[in-house]
């Protein structure tokens, strides 16, 4: 009986040990879900419009290729033309952009996403705006092309500053494009990587919330399997021994002086020496 009294007790405790073990894993679970859908929420484009910053010393790049379009890139064209014609040809009036005509943005715009688009329209003005103003403070900035002729060499060209800011805007918006479809490749594996780590939390979260259940039956069916009767000698009471009378006597005849245990027909007390007569 005291080795099933322990047992018993050693499943309680163990039985309570899982059960606050599961519903630690259970809310580290939770934690680890809630953490991954914010992080999942927060993915998004890496896109970010050039502005006039470090970017606007680089290389200046050169002329846009032109090319043959066939008539579907032709009437894609006249779309753009449509859509944006108007802006572009009010900031190359605006800031006297000379060497990089319409057709040319149509072209380079044709070539991008059209999400990208509007924001390509509006970061230019932007670029050559704030380019013009750096220039401005610093002392160089040029407003028209200039051509310096040299007799041994021939003439050289020195473009104007929003021509110059044009360019650089154009290789900047271009870096900017590949950079962003690149991350929206390692944002994509990003997402099913964590997409896995979210199945797999909420197994885990799963199994914390009914395991303790299963072990709780479990142990309960142990309890009635233990308790239930197993034959009919087991289920019958057991029948007490007959204790006679005179055996009842015998086991209480006592001394009356020591009272110690006497047998009936003695004369001395066997442990003090009175007289039982």
């Amino acid at each position: 009986m005291g080795n099933q009294e322990i047992a018993g007790g050693m499943s309680i405790k163990m039985f309570a040990l899982g059960k606050w073990l599961s519903l630690i894993f259970a809310f580290l679970a939770l934690l680890t879900v809630i953490f991954v859908a914010i992080e999942l929420l927060t993915l998004g484009s890496s896109f970010k419009t050039p502005r006039f910053d470090a970017q606007a010393q680089q290389t200046m790049i050169g002329n846009l290729p032109s090319q043959q379009s066939n008539v579907a890139q032709q009437k894609e064209q006249l779309r753009l033309s449509k859509d944006y014609g108007s802006r572009i040809i009010s900031i190359i009036s605006k800031y006297d952009i000379q060497n990089v005509k319409m057709n040319q943005i149509i072209t380079l715009m044709q070539q991008m996403p059209s999400e990208y688009r509007d924001n390509f329209i509006s970061g230019w003005s932007e670029f050559v705006r704030d380019g013009i103003k750096y220039a401005q403070k610093n002392g160089v900035y040029q407003a028209q092309n200039t051509t310096t002729s040299n007799s041994i060499f021939g003439g050289s060209v020195t473009e104007s500053t929003a021509d110059i800011l044009t360019r650089q805007y154009i290789n900047a918006f271009s870096t900017a494009m590949d950079a962003a479809k690149l991350d929206a490749r390692k944002d994509e594996v990003k997402r099913l990587s964590l997409l896995g780590f979210i199945v797999a939390a909420v197994i885990v979260f799963i199994l914390a919330m009914v395991l303790p259940v299963l072990v709780q039956i479990e142990k309960n069916t142990r309890g009635l399997t233990r308790s239930a009767p197993s034959s009919s000698l087991a289920a019958s009471p057991l029948r007490q021994p007959v204790v006679s009378a005179g055996s009842a006597q015998i086991h209480e005849a006592l001394c009356p002086k020591c009272h110690a245990p006497v047998t009936p027909g003695d004369i001395f007390c066997g442990n003090c020496g009175a007289d039982l007569r």
